[in-house]
């Protein structure tokens, strides 16, 4: 007894899910690679004099996750740091900074590092 229509319709249907689920998997795997590049940039600026937060949003724009990454900021002679737990591959994340100086006039934003999870 020959197989009716809809089950060799499903058993295509499944083929080509199976497929290009290895397709995905191939590139990815073969894809490009490289580290992670964090980009820090100054995004907005709020307070009062003495009492100044600097949000700063990081960008990762390279291949790959970035864990535990150090964002420094200096003000003259202040500094301020945070630590983002995780920056995935072509992700974004937004840190706070606090100063006593108006950010504003010439803070100086760092990545001063990162693991690899």
């Amino acid at each position: 007894m020959k197989p009716p229509v809809l089950e060799w319709i499903m058993g295509g249907l499944g083929l080509l899910l199976t497929l290009g689920v290895l397709a995905v998997m191939l590139h990815e795997a073969m894809g490009p690679g490289g580290p992670p590049v964090i980009e820090p940039s100054l995004q907005a600026v709020s307070g009062a004099p003495g009492h100044w937060r600097a949000e700063v949003e990081v960008r990762n724009t390279g291949h790959a996750t970035a864990a535990a990454v150090e964002i420094e900021g200096v003000l003259g002679d202040e500094t301020a740091s945070a630590t983002i737990d995780y920056v995935p591959a072509g992700g974004e994340e937004t840190v706070t900074l606090g100063f006593q100086s108006d950010p504003r006039a010439g803070l100086q934003l760092h990545a001063r590092g990162w693991t690899e999870p």
